[in-house]
């Protein structure tokens, strides 16, 4: 298990990239507030809020499976935390990383 602290918007991003299942929300990210997850999934299922929630789905890229608890400073990571960082060192310009979102980047997958 890896602690990842982080804004809820900034798990939006992360969590969004990483699930398969989940779409990631790069077009809407900055018009979200800094408090409050935002995940949809590839179906159009919108979720929001401040709750803490278990999910369970597949990596993006491996396909292998992993679970994350939303905590109150981030979440809680269960799988292969390199994943995670590559997300973090390719993300867009509002947090500092690559202009292309992780499923956009040929290099990451």
């Amino acid at each position: 298990m890896y602690r990842v602290a982080c804004t809820r918007r900034e798990a939006s991003c992360i969590l969004g990239n990483f699930f398969k299942e989940l779409s990631d929300e790069c077009l809407d990210c900055q018009q979200h507030p800094r408090d409050e997850l935002t995940l949809v999934t590839t179906n159009g299922l919108t979720l929001t809020g401040e709750a803490y929630m278990v999910i369970t789905g597949h990596s993006a890229f491996t396909g292998e499976p992993a679970t994350v608890k939303l905590t109150d400073y981030g979440f809680e990571f269960y799988g292969d935390i390199a994943e995670i960082n590559r997300i973090r060192e390719a993300r867009c310009v509002s947090y500092g990383g690559a202009v292309n979102s992780p499923k956009e980047s040929p290099e990451i997958h």
